[in-house]
């Protein structure tokens, strides 16, 4: 569209706007009647394309109509394009776990008609929604799935463009900058190859995001403004939001706060009513600039209104973010007391999303224990009873003995003794099989302690250390606020990666005492990522799937996770071992694994040795399976797991 083109449109809608916004409601209404098959659903759904952050209203009412009428004529295309689009607006909306569910319904009808560039859109928006509940590996792990899909079918560069930059992002939230760059600096490149400003301005927006963690600002101010010179004249809110969110964060960090709450300012209006996560990243923004002129009044008024719609929409992602900038301004001001106090907030919410998925998981592990408690107890119940009715029934007996003859006597008596000693065979197999069970009670109840206290040591990291860490980087940032020389030396440096690392190791202990993966997508892929993540140079590990990919109940996966996490142990304090195959293959009602490595292997039933594998053979028979072992000296080990899934 020309700017004559444009002006006069605006021209128009303000001499005639009952009869301009007259005109576009007939046109829509014509659309959602003429949307009874395939060629007026995909006009409706059009329709409602133009209308996403203009009228967000107005797009949902859109694409409900083209979902139910898709629904309606089983077409596919539309189904899954009407969830997708719904699912982008349920995100930008704040909604982000209905965003996800809405991309997951979408993924399953595009997936129907080998629709890629679908497929691709949901892993981007499930990757958006996942960083916003702040789970950023599940949210690499769907957008790697969306470069791995464009890379092999070369069907949407535009796509791929924006996925690199996904990407990089999301390795420089996990502060793995040089792959960050790297991906970002692919996003610029395909961007600028295309010739399509909204993918500069994003790959560009990326790039920004990026270099400001690597605290080069003014490489990412230089990123910022090209993004802003590519904004297109037909503007787009969202890019908008983005180009001027991280002008803000630039400027501010080049000390140029007036600059920055301008920035700052314009994002913000922008993304008030249609992007809440882009709103409160804008007035962080705003707040360290004006931090930056110790307009403290001005940077409270800022940050409480964040705080009160962070909290209204449960956004755990920011909270922490804003808690940590009231602690600082507490802290500034003179504030001690409000200072500690948010800073306990900020160390309490920053893995508040995992911390209740393992409050879930503590709380069915302790009460199948009790189960397992009351269910022993009835036996015991159980078996006193049969002891007295077994010696009342002798009683009697004796008593009809007496009375008879002594031909009946003899025969009774044989009957007799033949019946007991079947009793008491029987008697003994049934005390036999109780004390088995009692015996698989208390190795499972052992298990699940064991889990339980996995679970305290890893709410304690991230409560207790986790919180005192953050303490220490405060009080390192109070230093540079008062002494801004301070940054530049070599020692603060190196104490704040000291810092950091120290953080990103009691992050990853954590998880790996209860891991998120686990949870959320099962155990074919923990064990697939766990695999991924202890190889090395020393010790490959190749990992391989097959059969029907099923999810199992919570407590059965984490047993199995945990026998093959042990396995694995074994084979890298042992084996001596370069490589290692991990196989697991699910197939009619059959749960198979087996570990093999090519290390030193062992002699079987040698003193010292196998005690630990007795103990995994033991687990894996309480969760109704068998473990076989196949070894010789100087020919590796081979180790058979087997469960049975039926219900």
């Amino acid at each position: 569209m020309t700017w004559k083109n444009t002006t006069f449109t605006a021209l128009l809608t303000w001499l005639f706007p009952v009869l301009y916004a007259q005109e576009n409601k007939v046109n829509l209404q014509q659309l959602i009647a003429n949307a009874t098959d395939t060629a007026g659903i995909n006009a409706l759904m059009n329709q409602g394309v133009e209308l996403i952050n203009f009228d967000n209203p107005t797009a949902k009412k859109v694409f409900r109509i083209s979902l139910e009428n898709s629904t309606r004529i089983g077409y596919d295309y539309g189904i899954g394009s009407s969830y997708a689009r719904l699912g982008y607006l349920a995100g930008h909306e704040g909604h982000n776990q209905e965003g996800i569910d809405f991309a997951q319904k979408a993924i399953y009808h595009f997936e129907r008609i080998n629709r890629v560039k679908g497929i691709v859109l949901c892993y981007i928006n499930i990757g958006y929604n996942f960083n916003i509940l702040g789970m950023g590996d599940s949210a690499l792990h769907y957008q790697l799935k969306g470069i791995r899909l464009l890379e092999k079918t070369q069907s949407d560069p535009g796509k791929l463009a924006r996925l690199y930059e996904n990407v990089g992002t999301g390795f420089a939230n996990r502060r793995e900058l040089k792959k960050a760059e790297t991906y970002s600096r692919k996003a610029v490149e395909m961007a600028n190859a295309l010739h399509d400003s909204d993918y500069i301005v994003t790959a560009h927006t990326g790039l920004s995001y990026v270099l400001n963690e690597a605290k080069d600002y003014r490489g990412a101010l230089n990123a910022a403004l090209t993004a802003r010179r590519h904004l297109p004249y037909k503007e787009d809110p969202m890019l908008v939001i983005k180009a001027y969110s991280l002008l803000a964060g630039a400027w501010a960090r080049l000390n140029e706060p007036d600059s920055a709450i301008a920035a700052a300012l314009k994002s913000m209006q922008y993304s008030v009513d249609i992007d809440p996560a882009n709103y409160i990243a804008a007035g962080l923004e705003l707040a360290d600039a004006y931090s930056l002129k110790k307009d403290y009044n001005s940077e409270r008024i800022v940050l409480t209104d964040l705080q009160q719609r962070a909290e209204a929409d449960t956004s755990y992602f920011h909270l922490f973010s804003i808690y940590d900038r009231i602690s600082q301004l507490n802290y500034n001001t003179g504030h001690f007391k409000e200072a500690y106090q948010y800073n306990i907030k900020y160390s309490a919410f920053k893995d508040s999303f995992y911390s209740r998925q393992n409050t879930r998981i503590i709380t069915e592990i302790e009460s199948r224990f009790q189960w397992a408690q009351k269910e022993k107890a009835l036996s015991e119940k159980q078996l006193q009873l049969a002891q007295k009715d077994l010696a009342l029934e002798k009683s009697n007996r004796n008593a009809l003995y007496a009375m008879a003859g002594l031909l009946l006597m003899l025969l009774v008596a044989a009957v007799i003794y033949i019946q007991g000693r079947n009793r008491k065979k029987a008697f003994a197999l049934k005390l036999e099989a109780l004390q088995k069970q009692q015996e698989i009670d208390r190795l499972h109840a052992l298990m699940q302690g064991e889990e339980k206290e996995r679970s305290r040591i890893a709410k304690d990291l991230h409560d207790g250390v986790a919180g005192m860490l953050a303490a220490a980087k405060m009080h390192l940032r109070s230093i540079v606020h008062r002494e801004r020389q301070v940054e530049l030396s070599d020692d603060y440096q190196q104490t704040v990666k000291l810092l950091d690392d120290a953080t990103g190791e009691v992050r990853k202990t954590s998880h790996n005492l209860m891991p998120e993966v686990l949870m959320l997508h099962g155990l074919d892929e923990a064990l697939r990522r766990y695999c991924g993540n202890i190889s090395s140079h020393r010790l490959k590990i190749q990992y391989d799937s097959w059969g029907e990919s099923t999810r199992f109940e919570g407590g059965f996966e984490l047993a199995v996770y945990r026998i093959v996490q042990e396995l694995l142990n074994n084979v890298i304090k042992h084996s001596q071992a370069s490589e290692v195959i991990v196989q697991l293959n699910h197939q009619a009602h059959i749960l198979s694994i087996t570990v093999e490595d090519n290390g030193i292997g062992f002699v079987k039933g040698a003193p010292g040795t196998g005690l630990g594998l007795q103990s995994l053979a033991s687990r894996a028979g309480v969760l109704n399976g068998k473990m076989e072992i196949d070894t010789q000296p100087g020919e590796g080990v081979s180790v058979y797991l087997e469960f049975e899934t039926a219900a």
